[in-house]
């Protein structure tokens, strides 16, 4: 699968609302390792989503540079896969026929993709539901089918949107070993976005902290713990209270 170095320099962008600008990003620098896992986190309203789809290739900035190995992003490209909070499966395909659409244009023989599909269907242990709609499976089951319709490409780089938001506790916690389980495995470049404290505190190598209008990074707290990670362990939940210090909680209840 590879990995990829993700750069991102003075990055700015705006939108019009009722004819007014909306700057959303601004001024806005960083860098992922090859291989690492990122997560951004920060209140409603500053830019993350926006950034991903800009990595993604879905915007474009108005000014600054983005970069992944080197290369100009100036659109889609199957080097970079997506999971949002939402499955977006097609309901009226089963999950070997959604998983096989993200190997559309691929190249590959029909042959090569089945075996592809199957693989990534049993990466995330829903072989055996292969021919089942997205109705006849669980949340939980259906993002982890949208897991590996991102991963079944083999993109250098995962992103992330806040992909476990809408589930309940335990189904999330489930998914976010499997998430863990699976990036431990092949290792592509990973950059999520969450609300969530203590998953980023789980899950990344690096928690990039935004502070909103306009939104720009505040802190990047580099979390130097060995994995399997103990949830209740001191140090994460030291870290948590330090994250928790950054935020303007009665600016974040005006929003």
């Amino acid at each position: 699968m590879g990995a990829a170095h993700l750069n991102l320099q003075q990055v700015s962008k705006s939108f019009r609302i009722d004819g007014n600008p909306l700057t959303v990003l601004d001024d806005f620098s960083l860098s992922a390792a090859p291989g690492e896992f990122v997560c951004l986190l920060g209140a409603s309203g500053c830019g993350k989503s926006t950034l991903l789809r800009l990595v993604l290739g879905l915007e474009q900035a108005d000014s600054g540079a983005l970069t992944l190995d080197g290369q100009s992003i100036s659109g889609p490209g199957r080097d970079r896969g997506i999971v949002f909070q939402d499955h977006r499966l097609f309901p009226w395909l089963n999950l070997t026929e959604n998983i096989a659409l993200a190997l559309h244009h691929s190249g590959l023989s029909r042959q090569e993709q089945q075996a592809r599909v199957d693989s990534y269907l049993k990466l995330v242990g829903l072989y055996e539901f292969r021919k089942a709609r997205p109705a006849q499976i669980s949340g939980g089951m259906a993002q982890r089918a949208a897991i590996a319709r991102a991963l079944v490409a083999e993109p250098k780089l995962l992103l992330l949107d806040e992909p476990f938001g809408a589930l309940d506790a335990l189904t999330r916690y489930r998914l976010q070993e499997e998430l863990l389980r699976i990036w431990q495995r092949d290792r592509p470049s990973v950059l999520m976005v969450t609300h969530d404290i203590d998953e980023a505190l789980y899950l990344a190598d690096r928690i990039v902290v935004l502070q909103a209008n306009p939104g720009r990074i505040k802190r990047v707290i580099n979390v130097d713990l060995e994995r399997p990670r103990q949830r209740q362990d001191p140090r994460l939940i030291s870290l948590r209270e330090e994250i928790l210090s950054l935020f303007d909680w009665q600016a974040i209840d005006r929003q």
